[in-house]
């Protein structure tokens, strides 16, 4: 018994969870069976209460019968008496009692024992009352005397012999036959409901129960849902608002990005009250060759780093946006000298990354932002222009906007374009200034220098048109096509026997990263007849950096191993520059003039002596730049520098020119100043 408990509502719930999904065909099986039962217990009691009629109608039409046995003897007894009237109504009598005979014989209660009486006895009661009748009817044909002899007779045969008591025995039958009908379908009413009431309490347990316990399961699994609900919609809340947070932030540093600069400045340009606003679009110099080098990793600390530099700089009502790889745009509302001065001075120190000191260099663009007069995408295409020509001139300045950019931008593309005919045509000059031996003032070389001589714009410096070669992917061809001119006119000095010739060769990162740039240059140089020690090539600290693939470093050494000379340029403004002498296959460096100018101050007197000290212990030549003034010629020469170059000897020539200065100076001691 105690198991039973449990295994009842084992299989109850075995029940509610195999039909779960079928809820509605329990419910549609149950309504079915209290409509069947309500119909059969309509059935049953509709047959009692037709059974009962019938019943009493028979028992009714018994009684009749017996009443009128009791007429026919009656009626019988007065026409004996010779009241003749008596016959007529006699006859009426038998009549009636044979239909009331025929109604009982027919009713659907009729049972064996009365089968008997009526038929069956040794006298039977139907016999009786037909043999009656039947005599009966035939005394009117005759005398009155006759009529009364013969129903005499007729009554004493068969009336008087117990058909009183018959009578009343066949109601007392037919009563006891209604009443056992009346029984039975009472027990089967009772037995109906009984069943209706098992088949209730059965669909309380199979049906009914299973499907609250599925209604309760589901109430919970709703509940747990609702919880889990609850819990998504907390978590989708604070995903919509890291989304929010991204869609108007910087993932690297957090910054606010474009689409939250431009609403903020929009909502600036709006409000009455906005003071005016400096906007300074900031891009970093040479951030490609940090990424390049260093790595990606590397360059992203750079970038937060910087970006929290710039926040420094303002106060939290202000914004610091990045808006690019290496761009961020700062809005203050005080004034623009004020805050380029602050964010020169955040940035002037190299930034600490990674226990290693990483200058930054930028270029900027700035404008001041008055209320109403413009839109947010124009503010930021204005900025943004000014930092393109800031870029365009060099980088590492500040550029204010004005409307004349536009036009100098649109000088600048048409000047892109001009770039690949000027190539072709030959417009790109080399142009040759010396380099002086110091210990004893004779010439050593010449370095040739870019001049673009424009049949419109007139004579450009490389200040000018190298940026828009270098955007438009031309350095390559321009370096080639200045190496062979100034080769050519080595040769030809070479063979009237004015010099015998020693030229340095710029070469722009992308042209020592050119995969072709040793068939070139080769094939140049031994059709211009010059010998290998007679070029040297110069290579910018940045030229590793930006080299693709270690091209740039093939190149190098592929030039060492032809025994082309090759000299580190500007040493000495880079962050890498002594590492760079350990690596790279140099035959001497550059020193440049940012170094060379305040000799011979002491301070800078220490610099150039120490980086004189090492070249010496790596057997590497140095050529000062710069030298103005012939004190620093000797200065520098006491130290151990080997050449000099600058405009105290003689400023870049073009070819012509520097044929006289050659005619004049070759073979001869030439002095600075």
């Amino acid at each position: 018994m105690k198991l039973l408990g449990p295994m009842v509502r084992g299989v109850v719930r075995y029940i509610a969870r195999a039909n779960a999904e079928r809820l509605w065909m329990h419910y549609s099986i149950a309504i079915f069976i209290v409509f069947a039962l309500l119909f059969s217990t309509h059935l049953v009691n509709r047959s009692i209460i037709d059974r009962s009629a019938i019943a009493t109608k028979t028992i009714n039409t018994i009684s009749n019968q017996v009443l009128l046995g009791h007429d026919i003897i009656d009626f019988a007894e007065a026409a004996l008496l010779e009241n003749d009237r008596y016959f007529e109504v006699l006859g009426d009598a038998v009549e009636a009692f044979e239909q009331a005979h025929a109604q009982i014989i027919t009713a659907e209660i009729w049972s064996e024992d009365l089968q008997i009486l009526y038929f069956d006895a040794d006298i039977p009661l139907n016999g009786r009352i037909n043999a009656f009748a039947d005599m009966a009817a035939e005394l009117p044909g005759g005398s009155p005397g006759v009529q009364r002899t013969t129903l005499n007779r007729l009554k004493g045969q068969y009336l008087y012999d117990g058909l009183k008591e018959n009578l009343l025995h066949a109601s007392d039958l037919l009563q006891a036959r209604a009443r056992t009908e009346v029984d039975r379908l009472s027990n089967l009413q009772q037995t109906l409901i009984q069943a209706s009431v098992l088949l209730l309490i059965v669909e309380i347990f199979v049906i009914f129960l299973p499907a609250q316990l599925i209604v309760r399961s589901n109430i919970r699994q709703l509940r747990k849902q609702g919880d889990v609900l609850r819990r998504s919609e907390a978590k989708l809340q604070d995903a919509n608002g890291q989304l929010e947070h991204l869609i108007n932030h910087d993932a690297l540093t957090g910054l606010p990005n474009r689409a939250a600069l431009l609403s903020y400045i929009n909502k600036a340009l709006n409000d009455q009250n906005t003071p005016d606003l400096a906007v300074l679009f900031i891009g970093l110099d040479g951030f490609k060759s940090i990424n390049d080098t260093a790595g990606h990793d590397f360059g992203d600390e750079v970038l937060i780093a910087v970006a929290t530099t710039l926040k420094s700089c303002v106060d939290d009502d202000h914004i610091v946006a990045r808006v690019g790889g290496d761009e961020f745009v700062v809005i203050t509302d005080e004034a623009v000298e004020v805050i380029l001065e602050r964010v020169r001075a955040s940035l002037a120190e190299p930034l600490e990354i990674r226990g290693r000191r990483m200058p930054v260099e930028m270029s900027i663009g700035h404008l001041e932002l008055s209320v109403g007069e413009s839109e947010p995408l124009a503010v930021m295409a204005d900025a943004g222009l000014a930092l393109q020509v800031a870029k365009n001139l060099g980088g590492g300045r500040a550029q204010k906007f004005h409307s004349q950019l536009r036009d100098e931008i649109g000088s600048f593309k048409e000047l892109q374009l001009e770039l690949i005919d000027a190539i072709k045509n030959g417009e790109i000059e080399p142009w040759f200034q010396p380099q002086i031996r110091l210990s004893d003032g004779q010439l050593h070389g010449a370095e040739v220098l870019a001049r673009w001589r424009h049949p419109k714009r007139g004579l450009l410096t490389p200040d000018r048109f190298l940026p828009a070669a270098e955007q438009s992917g031309l350095m390559v061809d321009m370096d080639h096509s200045i190496w062979k001119s100034a080769m050519k006119y080595a040769r030809g000095w070479e063979l009237a026997q004015l010099w015998r010739p020693c030229i340095s060769l710029n070469a722009a990162p992308a042209t020592i990263s050119d995969p072709y740039m040793i068939e070139r240059f080769l094939f140049e140089l031994q059709k211009s007849g010059l010998a290998a020690d007679q070029v040297v090539v110069e290579v910018l600290e940045t030229t590793l950096i930006e080299g693709k693939d270690d091209m740039a470093a093939i190149n190098i050494d592929s030039l060492a191993e032809c025994g082309i000379a090759l000299e580190l340029d500007d040493f000495g403004t880079g962050y890498a520059s002594l590492s760079k002498l350990t690596q790279l296959p140099l035959s001497g460096i550059k020193l440049d003039r940012s170094l060379v100018a305040p000799l011979p101050d002491h301070s800078a007197d220490s610099v150039v002596r120490a980086i004189l000290a090492l070249t010496t212990e790596l057997g590497l030549h140095v050529v000062a730049e710069g030298v103005e003034e012939d004190a620093q010629a000797r200065h520098l020469s006491s130290r151990g520098c080997a050449f000099g170059q600058g405009y105290g000897y003689a400023k870049p020539m073009p070819p012509d020119e520097f044929a006289t200065w050659l005619q004049r100076h070759a073979g001869r001691t030439v002095l600075a100043g």
